[in-house]
């Protein structure tokens, strides 16, 4: 057996530490990763792509984006509101 790993096989022990990893957040500090779309951002920060953090969570990433999308809009803009003259 070659010392070397094969890149297939890294990737694949990569994501899923990055599973465990979110695994284990979710359950210690629920508030850090409360929904989806905040596993899919954490993914995200520590260097999954967005389509391969969907699919590890059991999803696609348009509805990723389509529920940070609604997630922002139910927020509400950041637009500074009109005084009255």
């Amino acid at each position: 057996m070659a010392n070397e790993l094969d890149p297939a096989w890294l990737s694949v022990i990569g994501k899923a530490l990055a599973f465990l990893c979110v695994q284990e957040v979710s359950r210690s500090d629920p508030k850090r990763v409360p929904d989806l779309p905040a596993k899919v951002r954490f993914l995200e920060g520590i260097g999954l792509p967005t389509n391969d953090a969907a699919a590890l969570l059991g999803t696609t990433a348009n509805s990723v984006k389509t529920n940070l999308r609604q997630r922002e809009k139910t927020k509400g803009g950041t637009r500074a509101k009109k005084g009255k003259k």
